[in-house]
């Protein structure tokens, strides 16, 4: 039976021991990150449809032809590929009598900043190189119909994402 009481103090004094050396030691963690790169978007122009006359039926904002089509410079590092995709419809609310308007987007893009020289964009997410300088230029064009709404203003979120490839 003593044989076994010591036996038992030393299992406890070791591990006491152990457990003193647990409460002593140090455990560094070293964490870091690391920036790829940014990308930006900058809005160079919102859509204008212009006055909106009583007897039109529909707006129509071409991307590539129409200048009250919207302008979005997306900038980042040079040459890089880079993935975008939109929201093509987006459910408008009018603010005073909730009456839905959809609005149907297109876009064209382009290298540089030349409108009449950009390419329409039919696939939707796209994925497109920025130019030497770093960037890609997008126009927003939109289709609705006036048929049945009501005046008033009509809020609803036009969503692009872009991403590095």
């Amino acid at each position: 039976m003593l044989k076994y009481l010591a036996l038992i103090l030393l299992c406890l004094s070791l591990v006491t021991g152990q457990t003193n050396q647990f409460d002593q030691a140090n455990i560094d963690v070293k964490i870091s990150a690391t920036v790829v790169d940014y990308l930006e978007m900058i809005t160079l122009s919102d859509i204008d449809v212009g006055t909106v006359q009583p007897s039109q039926m529909e707006i129509r904002l071409n991307p590539r032809l129409d200048q009250g089509a919207g302008l979005i410079k997306i900038q980042g590092r040079r040459t890089a590929s880079i993935r975008f995709g939109y929201t093509q419809q987006v459910e408008m609310v009018n603010n005073t009598t909730n009456h839905i308007m959809s609005v149907m987007y297109n876009i064209s893009g382009n290298l540089q900043n030349e409108q009449s020289s950009s390419n329409p964009i039919t696939e939707n997410p796209i994925s497109v190189d920025l130019s030497s300088d770093g960037e890609y230029f997008i126009w927003i064009g939109c289709y609705f119909s006036l048929e049945g709404v009501t005046a008033g203003q009509y809020d609803g979120d036009f969503v692009i994402e872009v991403e590095y490839n």
